[in-house]
């Protein structure tokens, strides 16, 4: 691969494009120093292949980017360029403005990092005429631009207007053989001898009268550099702070971004962890559900007899008949019971406060067929006998029986095709005066106890 001289007295050579052909906006020169806002110096090489150099400034790109008409231009020119010519230089060059060189069509560019990557990787030479250093553009750029001792650099005395540049290796000497030179610099710079410096001779040559006046000139000369240099020190140590400022700062905000993004996976957890006690709730509410049926089969296995007799233990009359008068609850239903293994289903409901001729006045106490699995073996209607008991609880003498046998052409005792039929049996089965005045032999500790018999 050839080599590409780096040099600063050379411009671009491969070809030259409206922009710097017009202005050369992208380079200026202070003294024999070059300094291009564009791409890379160097200088026209052969072998080297145009597509590598800038079509703005000639130099080879620097963070290329192609645009929509196919040019390539460093960035920096690109957006120059089209701040300043607002068409592409390359079109106006090769004469087709007119069908690709418009606005819209230079506006829309994209990175070329692969052009980028092999600018990087050409074999370059160093910018100063008297270095032997080669290698590739990346490292010229990274390493030896900046620690090459034949470097070109302004002099330390530039800001009191001197205006030399020397080679890096050669600071010393210039400020040792300039002294006088530099005294003068720093007495123009300073206001109040300044005009006198500049209109009367040279710090060299100056005689005579000129002598009675140097040591307040010295003087003066020497508290404004004093001056300068108290004003340089603050500034350094302001600009030290900022810097400490700015790496705090950057700090901090790469603190809270790593706290957001902390702070975003936590919300997604919690998100997470909510909808799966949803989950474990609903799961829960099912078990429940679950259980609560489970319980109640049980107490209807332990409260069911299949010998078609039912002993039913009412707790709670008291206020159940309160809840009857009141009308919140007129009736209560039994367990169910059964006349034999695969027989009747049977239960009773009892109406605390009487129902249709009982109304106000009895117990009415009633017998329901229920539908089971086995109704389709049974013999109907249902015509067995049926016997009601309310049970004394005191000597046994005093209970209270009532029996019916069934009217074989009521739909009551039909074979069942809702889950349970009409009700039929005593609505006046006992007196509520009888069950008041003889409270204690029917109810103890506030429970009464009922007791159905259905022949075999």
């Amino acid at each position: 691969m050839s080599v590409i001289a780096l040099r600063r007295d050379e411009g671009p050579q491969l070809y030259q494009s409206v922009c710097v052909e017009k202005e050369a906006p992208l380079r200026t020169f202070a003294g024999d120093e070059v300094e291009s806002d564009g791409g890379y110096e160097a200088g026209a090489v052969q072998e080297c292949d145009r597509k590598y150099y800038c079509g703005a400034c000639g130099l080879l790109m620097r963070d290329p980017v192609q645009t929509e008409c196919g040019h390539q231009f460093c960035r920096a020119c690109h957006e120059k360029v089209l701040k300043e010519l607002m068409m592409c230089p390359s079109c106006v060059r090769d004469k087709e403005i007119f069908e690709n060189g418009s606005v819209d069509t230079f506006e829309k560019c994209f990175s070329d990092r692969a052009i980028a990557k092999e600018i990087l990787n050409l074999e370059v030479s160093c910018i100063n005429p008297s270095c032997s250093w080669t290698g590739p553009l990346r490292e010229f750029e990274a390493k030896h631009k900046m620690s090459c001792e034949l470097n070109f650099q302004q002099c330390p005395f530039s800001v009191v207007g001197c205006t030399e540049s020397i080679c890096g290796g050669k600071v010393d000497e210039h400020v040792r053989d300039s002294v006088g030179h530099h005294l003068t610099c720093i007495l123009r710079s300073l206001p109040i001898v300044g005009k006198e410096a500049v209109e009367g001779p040279s710090l060299e040559g100056r005689t005579g009268n000129g002598k009675e006046r140097e040591p307040d000139k010295w003087r003066e000369a020497a508290e404004g550099e004093n001056s300068r240099e108290e004003l340089r020190v603050k500034l350094q140590t302001f600009e030290n702070i900022v810097t400490v400022l700015n790496r705090e700062v950057g700090h901090t905000l790469q603190t809270v971004l790593e706290q957001e993004h902390w702070i975003k996976e936590q919300g997604t957890m919690i998100s997470q962890l909510t909808n799966k006690v949803r989950q474990n709730e609903k799961s829960i509410g099912l078990k429940d559900v679950v259980i609560a049926d489970l319980q109640c089969r049980l107490e209807v296995l332990e409260t069911s007899s299949y010998d078609g007799t039912l002993l039913w233990a009412i707790s709670g009359v008291s206020r159940r008949m309160r809840d009857a008068t009141d009308g919140r609850s007129p009736s209560i239903i039994s367990p169910p019971f059964y006349t034999s293994h695969g027989g009747y289903k049977l239960c009773l409901r009892m109406y605390l406060n009487g129902d249709g001729l009982g109304a106000n006045t009895h117990i009415s106490l009633f017998l329901i067929i229920m539908k089971s699995k086995y109704d389709s073996i049974l013999d109907w209607p249902f015509s067995k006998k049926v016997t009601f008991k309310l049970l004394d609880q005191r000597d046994g003498d005093n209970q209270v029986v009532s029996a019916f046998k069934p009217d074989t052409n009521s739909a009551s005792f039909c074979r069942p095709q809702l889950s349970m039929n009409i009700a039929s049996g005593c609505p006046q089965f006992v007196p509520l005066s009888h069950l008041r005045s003889n409270w204690r032999a029917f109810v103890s500790d506030d429970t009464m106890f009922v007791k159905a018999v259905v022949e075999p």
